[in-house]
C-alpha cells in the first residue's frame, strides 16, 4: 500500500527486544510489484484528525465507490489469482466435486467467506441474495470459478464490507468491537477468534478482552499498526515529497532511485517499533537512550559530507621525484639495448661477411624487412619492437608458436601501407579448414587483406578482403594435399593493384589485379591466425607459424624465391645465436637480465598526476560510496551519545519535512511539535498575512529578524509567541537535519527562547530537557493522538474523563507503550 513506509526484512516483532542490527528499507518510491494488472488502491484521504481511518463518515463519494468496485474486480481477474497465490483457493474458488450438492456448497461456502468479509454482519438474506446470484450465473454457463471470483468481487465492493456501522443490538454490538479492536490493532478486518468470540458474546467480558488483546499484541498482524500509526502521526509521509535545492544539499537526491529521504524515514519508525517492542516508556520518543541508524545516517549526522582534499604539494613533489627515476630508468634501458645490439650486431656483420664470399649464383639479397617475428618462445619483434598482444590461449613448441582458437594482434603500425608483402613459415595439420587467416593486415572496422585457406576452394590460399572486394582465385593453383608441411608463403601487393602469391618461392597460380588499397597509419595492425576482426565463426586457422615478416614494399620473385632459400642479407636472431661465443652468450644473458629488470621497474613508475584529475577521482569515489550507503538495508542499534540528535523531534527525517528547498520554516517546525507532540495545533493564519520578505537586502538578516514583522502584527502575535520558542529551537539545524551553528551569511544561530512562557533555554538541549519536564504535556498529547486514531473520529467533550483517566494512569508511571494500548482499547469510548 502506497501509505507503508517501512518494510522490515528481519522479523523481529514477537522479540523480547529488537536485535542490535535489523534489515529494512522503505519502497515508498520504489515499490515492489503486486500481482498483475491489479489496480492501484484508492488513496485514504486524511480526515480533519490527522489519520486516514474516518469512523464517523456518513457516506462515500460515487467515484470512489466506483474505484472499489473497479479495483476488487481486477484483483479476481489478475492472472497472478491462482491456486498457487491464494490461500483460500481450495476453500471458496475451486470447483467442487462432481458428486456435490453445489447449491448447498455455495451457501456454506459464502457463509464462511461474508462471514469474515462483513465482519459477521451478513445475515441469511444476505448469504441468499449472493448464492442466487451465484446460482443464475451458472445456468448461464459461466464455469464454477468465475462465479465464485465475481462473488467476491461484489462482497469486496459492498457497502457492508467497506462501511463500519454501529448498531443497538447487543449481538452486533460484540461484532463492532471485534472490528474497532482489529482495525485499531491489526488495521485489518478480525479473524476467526474475534469473530467466534462476538458471536458467543464473550469478547467484552474484562478477562476475555484483556486475554485477547494480549494475543493481539503478541500476533504478527500488530504490524500494520506499526505500519500505519506512527507514520501518520509523525506526518512522515511528507518526507517523500522533500526536494531540497541541489546547491545546498548535493548528497540528498544523488541516486535519484534511493534518496536520503527513504534512508531518513526509517530512522523514527525504527525508534516507534523498539518502544513497542520493548515495552519501552512514552517519553523514550522524545528523549531515548539509543536509536537506531545506517551507515548513510551515521555519515550524514556526523560528517561535512566533503569529499577529501587530494595533497597537491605531495602529488607534484611524487611527480618531480617519479620524473627523475623514469628518466635515470629509461637512460639505463637505452644504453644496455645500445650495448647489447652492437654485441650481437657484430656477430651479425661476421655472418653477413660470411654469406657475401658465396658464389655468385647464390648472392645474398638485401630484404629489409620492416617488421619481422621470430617466436621463439615469445612474441617478440626483432626491427621496430612491434611486440604482439596474444588473444586467447597461446603455446610454444620447437621454436614456433601454436595458435588454436586463438590470434596474435600487433600494436597499430605507424605508416601507411600501400604496397606491402607479408610473408610466413608456417604448418597447417588441418588442410580442410575453411576461411582461417594465417597473416593479415588488419585495418579499421572490416578493412583487412589477409592470407587465407580454403574460403572459396577446399586448401586453396586465397587473399581474402572485406566482401572479395580486393580477391580473386589464383588462377592454375593446386589445393594442398600435405598435412604439417613447412610452408613458405609470400603474399606480394604492388601499388597498381596486382596481387601474387608464392608458395615456397615460387609462384602459386597467376597473379591478378582486383584494385589497391591503402592501410592508415594508427589504425591498422598485424594480425596471425584470423581472417579478421571481430574473432569468431570461421576466421580462426588452426597453425603453427614459425617465423614471419612484413614488409612496407612489394617483393620482386628473386627476393622472394633468395627468402625462401635463406640467402637474403637478413639474418635471423636464431642464427646469430647460434653464433654467439660462450662469452658473449653470458654477456647477451647478463645485458637481457639488467634489460628486464629496467624495464619492469619502469612499468611500477607511475604516470605523473594532474591534481585536478586526482581529485575529480577522489570526488567520484566519495560519491560512489554515498550511493552505497543511500542503498544499505542495514540498521544498527547505536548509542544516543549526542543529545543534539535522537527522539521523533530531533532526526534528519522530520527536521527535512519541516523545511523548505532553501531555508528551514521555523514556524512549519514549530506547528509540527506543538500539532504532533503536544496535539494542540494552532488555528489557520489570517488570509491577510503578508508573505515573508526575501529582498536582496534581507540577505543579512537571520530568520528571525526576517519574522519580526509578522510578530508585530496584532492578528499573528498570539500564534507565534507559542510557535516561534519551538520552530526557533531547532534552527541549529539546517533544511536536511545537519547541524550548523552560523548561516550562510555568516550569523550566529540564537535559538533561545522561552516554553511555555515559563521556562527559559539558550540551546536544543536545554529545550528537550524542558520537554521532558513538562513530560505529562506529551504524555496527554501522544495518547489523545492515540485515542483518536482507535476511535476514528476527533474527541469531545464526553471523551475528556477517559483522556484524563489514561493520562493519569500513565503520568502514574504506567507509560509503557503496551500498557498505553490496552487502556485505551479497555476506555469507556473504545468499549461503547
Amino acid at each position: 500500500l502506497p501509505e507503508k513506509l517501512m518494510t522490515r526484512e528481519t522479523i523481529y516483532l514477537n522479540a523480547p527486544k529488537l536485535p542490535d542490527r535489523v534489515n529494512v528499507r522503505s519502497l515508498a518510491l520504489n515499490p515492489a510489484p503486486g500481482m498483475r494488472a491489479v489496480r492501484a488502491f484508492p488513496k485514504d484521504l486524511r480526515a480533519s484528525h490527522g489519520f486516514d481511518n474516518q469512523a464517523n463518515q456518513l457516506s462515500l463519494s460515487p467515484l470512489l465507490l466506483d474505484a472499489f468496485l473497479r479495483l476488487s474486480v481486477s484483483i479476481v481477474e489478475s492472472p497472478d489469482f491462482t491456486r498457487e497465490n491464494v490461500g483460500m483457493w481450495d476453500d471458496f474458488f475451486a470447483e467442487p466435486s462432481g458428486d456435490a450438492d453445489r447449491e448447498l456448497v455455495i451457501r456454506q461456502r459464502l457463509d464462511r467467506f461474508l462471514h469474515r468479509a462483513f465482519r459477521g454482519l451478513a445475515d441469511d438474506v444476505t448469504r441468499d441474495r449472493y448464492a442466487a446470484y451465484v446460482t443464475a450465473k451458472l445456468k448461464q454457463g459461466v464455469p464454477f470459478t468465475d462465479c465464485m471470483k465475481k462473488a467476491a468481487s461484489a462482497a469486496l465492493s459492498s457497502p457492508l464490507f467497506l462501511y463500519r456501522s454501529t448498531t443497538v443490538n447487543d449481538q452486533n454490538r460484540q461484532f463492532e468491537l471485534a472490528s474497532r479492536l482489529s482495525y485499531f490493532l491489526w488495521n485489518s478486518c478480525p479473524d476467526d477468534e474475534l469473530l467466534r468470540l462476538a458471536k458467543r458474546g464473550e469478547l467484552a467480558r474484562p478477562v476475555t478482552l484483556n486475554r485477547t488483546i494480549d494475543r493481539m499484541l503478541a500476533d504478527r498482524k500488530i504490524s500494520r499498526f506499526l505500519d500505519a500509526f506512527p507514520s501518520q502521526w509523525m506526518q512522515l509521509e511528507n518526507l517523500l515529497a522533500v526536494t531540497p535545492d541541489p546547491k545546498k544539499s548535493r548528497y540528498f537526491q544523488l541516486d535519484r532511485k534511493y534518496t536520503a529521504s527513504l534512508q531518513m524515514v526509517l530512522e523514527p519508525l525504527l525508534l516507534f517499533d523498539a518502544v513497542f517492542v520493548e515495552d519501552r516508556r512514552l517519553i523514550e520518543l522524545i528523549s531515548p537512550t539509543f536509536g537506531f541508524q545506517s551507515e548513510f545516517l551515521k555519515t550524514w549526522y556526523t560528517s561535512d559530507l566533503t569529499p577529501p582534499r587530494v595533497d597537491v604539494r605531495r602529488i607534484v613533489e611524487e611527480g618531480r621525484v617519479n620524473d627523475i627515476r623514469r628518466r635515470k630508468l629509461q637512460g639505463s634501458i637505452k644504453q644496455t639495448e645500445t650495448e647489447r645490439d652492437e654485441l650481437l650486431q657484430s656477430v651479425r656483420n661476421k655472418l653477413l661477411a660470411v654469406r657475401k664470399k658465396a658464389p655468385e649464383a647464390a648472392k645474398p639479397v638485401d630484404l629489409k624487412p620492416y617488421a619481422a617475428w621470430e617466436f621463439n618462445g615469445d612474441l617478440k619483434e626483432s626491427v621496430r619492437s612491434l611486440e604482439l598482444q596474444a588473444r586467447g590461449k597461446v603455446e610454444f613448441h620447437d621454436g614456433m608458436v601454436v595458435l588454436n582458437r586463438s590470434f596474435l594482434i600487433s600494436k597499430p603500425l605507424p605508416i601507411d601501407l600501400k604496397a606491402k608483402s607479408l610473408e610466413v613459415w608456417c604448418q597447417v595439420s588441418d588442410l580442410n579448414q575453411r576461411g582461417g587467416g594465417v597473416m593479415g593486415i588488419q585495418g579499421p572496422g572490416d578493412f583487412f587483406d589477409t592470407i587465407v585457406l580454403g574460403e572459396r576452394k577446399p586448401r586453396h590460399w586465397i587473399s581474402g578482403s572485406n566482401g572479395f572486394s580486393r580477391t580473386d582465385d589464383f588462377a592454375g593453383s593446386t589445393p594442398e594435399t600435405k598435412a604439417g608441411e613447412m610452408l613458405h608463403l609470400a603474399m606480394v601487393y604492388t601499388k597498381d593493384g596486382t596481387t601474387t602469391l608464392y608458395r615456397d618461392g615460387k609462384p602459386y597460380g597467376k597473379p591478378f589485379r582486383k584494385g589497391a588499397a591503402t592501410f592508415p597509419r594508427d589504425r591498422s595492425s598485424v594480425i596471425f591466425g584470423l581472417r579478421h576482426l571481430p574473432p569468431g565463426g570461421n576466421r580462426h586457422l588452426a597453425v603453427r607459424i614459425d617465423k614471419a615478416r612484413l614488409y612496407d614494399r612489394d617483393l620482386t620473385a628473386s627476393e622472394v624465391a633468395a627468402s625462401a632459400e635463406g640467402n637474403g642479407l637478413y639474418i635471423a636472431q636464431k642464427d646469430v645465436d647460434a653464433a654467439l661465443t660462450a662469452d658473449q652468450k653470458a654477456r647477451r644473458n647478463e645485458l637481457t637480465k639488467s634489460l628486464t629488470r629496467y624495464q619492469a621497474e619502469l612499468k611500477k613508475v607511475p604516470p605523473r598526476r594532474d591534481p585536478n584529475k586526482a581529485q575529480q577521482a577522489v570526488n567520484r569515489r566519495y560519491e560512489d560510496g554515498i550511493r552505497r550507503k543511500l542503498r544499505s538495508q542495514v540498521f544498527d542499534r547505536v548509542p544516543a551519545d549526542d543529545p543534539r540528535y535522537g527522539g521523533v523531534i530531533t532526526n534528519a527525517a522530520v527536521l527535512s519535512m519541516t523545511s523548505g528547498p532553501r531555508r528551514t520554516h521555523p514556524i512549519s517546525r514549530g506547528a509540527w511539535i506543538i500539532e504532533v507532540i503536544f496535539n494542540d495545533p494552532p488555528p489557520p493564519p489570517p488570509n491577510d498575512v503578508p508573505p515573508l520578505k526575501e529582498e536582496d537586502d534581507g540577505k543579512n538578516l537571520t530568520p528571525r529578524q526576517r519574522f519580526a514583522a509578522h510578530r508585530e502584527n496584532p492578528s499573528c502575535a498570539g500564534c507565534h509567541s507559542r510557535l516561534d520558542p519551538l520552530g526557533f529551537a531547532l534552527e541549529n539545524f539546517d533544511i536536511t537535519g545537519r547541524w550548523r551553528d552560523k548561516y550562510e551569511n555568516g550569523r550566529e544561530v540564537d535559538v533561545s527562547g522561552v516554553l511555555f512562557n515559563q521556562h527559559k533555554f539558550k540551546t536544543v538541549v536545554e529545550f528537550k530537557r524542558l520537554i521532558l519536564q513538562e513530560k505529562q504535556r506529551f504524555i496527554r498529547g501522544f495518547v489523545s493522538h492515540l485515542l483518536t486514531y482507535a476511535l476514528g473520529r476527533e474527541l469531545g467533550p464526553a471523551d475528556s474523563l477517559a483522556l484524563d483517566d489514561i493520562t493519569a494512569k500513565a503520568k502514574a508511571g504506567r507509560d509503557q507503550m503496551r500498557v498505553v494500548l490496552r487502556n485505551i482499547a479497555m476506555s469507556e469510548p473504545f468499549l461503547h
